[in-house]
């Protein structure tokens, strides 16, 4: 078996969201810490996006893009150079090749079938039981997914290690960047079009709250989506796509708060890049937030719209109640960093491959 470690890097063609930042994230830290030694694969006739700027050792290989690359020209690349050990952090990987340790970063296309196309589902229900049955080991976000796992594919707990995502700013990032005052009365959503992200029910209970110097922020999609009147035309709504990564810390730095009501999730990045730049959450009471974030938040019914409108209310007028949340998810954020997730992930590569000489 070759020395050499492989990151199934097909992510690096992709848009930034969340699961392609804590694959972006953790290959920083395994390739500061294994230099030549970690290659990274991209499909050969893949464009490389900007975002993804770091000093990577890329190999471009194959003829094929998206699945198809990740299913033939891939492992057929690992079985002609001596079976390496194949790190993948995104949900998908090859189900042929067996000598790999795979992410699973939720469960979410079990929960409900309404919140993916039936294409969608049809795919990822027949990869992740294969890619779990094949891998050695499999990554996942939080302890709720790790059981999710264990209890519908009844697998050995031993055989799933939690990796939690953590923060890419810096913290002279944010003291630079807060000082750009926004003087907008905005509150924060940051997240997809997914509907288990729950904007719907957002944008429904922002409207009842009727405060025309307050603003709603909609970071990460478009309101194309929306076929309300109401929402594409009122001036208090604003939706804002493709901002930078130094734009977002001056959003979350400058907003009344973050509102994150999402019906389900693996981890759940914003509420913690928020409690980093001080700005603080409100967000459901379900099981991975309450792991996660503790009572560092606080928690709404995400399927009550007056339970959304009410602590929305709450928060913006309760100063105390402001700055105990953040002097709680001061103390949180601590828990949380790509370094440490990233150096989780080496010492089970270590223990996993004694024989390697790295």
């Amino acid at each position: 078996m070759s020395d050499l470690i492989y990151i199934n890097a097909r992510f690096l063609t992709q848009d930034l969201t969340g699961v392609q930042r804590h694959a972006f994230e953790i290959s920083k830290v395994l390739s500061d810490y294994f230099k030549k030694n970690i290659i990274l694969l991209v499909p050969k006739n893949g464009e490389i996006k900007s975002i993804y700027n770091y000093n990577f050792s890329i190999k471009k290989i194959g003829f094929n893009t998206g699945h198809i690359w990740e299913q033939i020209d891939l492992p057929l690349y690992l079985f002609k150079n001596k079976n390496p050990l194949l790190l993948s952090f995104t949900n998908t990987t090859s189900i042929c090749y067996k000598n790999k340790i795979s992410t699973i970063h939720d469960l979410s296309i079990y929960e409900n079938k309404n919140w993916f196309s039936l294409q969608y589902r049809a795919l990822y229900k027949f990869l992740i039981p294969k890619i779990i049955k094949s891998s050695k080991r499999i990554l996942t976000d939080s302890i709720f997914s790790k059981n999710e796992i264990i209890n519908r594919f009844h697998i050995d707990k031993d055989r799933i290690n939690v990796i939690h995502c953590g923060i890419s700013f810096s913290r002279d990032e944010v003291d630079q960047l807060k000082k750009i005052n926004d003087n907008t009365n905005y509150i924060l959503f940051v997240g997809s079009i997914s509907q288990r992200k729950n904007l719907d029910s957002l944008l429904k209970a922002f409207l009842n709250i009727k405060d025309k110097n307050l603003i709603l922020k909609v970071v990460g999609c478009s309101y194309s989506h929306m076929k309300s009147e109401n929402i594409n035309n009122n001036t208090n709504v604003e939706f804002l796509e493709n901002i930078s990564n130094n734009e977002l810390i001056t959003l979350y730095s400058n907003a009344k708060l973050l509102i994150f009501p999402s019906f389900y999730e693996g981890f759940g990045i914003p509420p913690l890049e928020a409690m980093f730049c001080k700005c603080p959450v409100i967000a459901s009471d379900i099981p991975v937030i309450k792991e996660l974030y503790g009572d560092s938040v606080l928690y709404i019914d995400p399927y009550d719209i007056d339970s959304i409108r009410d602590n929305i209310l709450l928060l913006l007028h309760d100063n105390k109640l402001k700055d105990e949340l953040i002097r709680k998810s001061t103390e949180k954020i601590k828990e949380y960093s790509w370094i440490k997730s990233g150096e989780k992930v080496i010492s089970i590569i270590k223990k996993e491959y004694k024989n390697f000489n790295f």
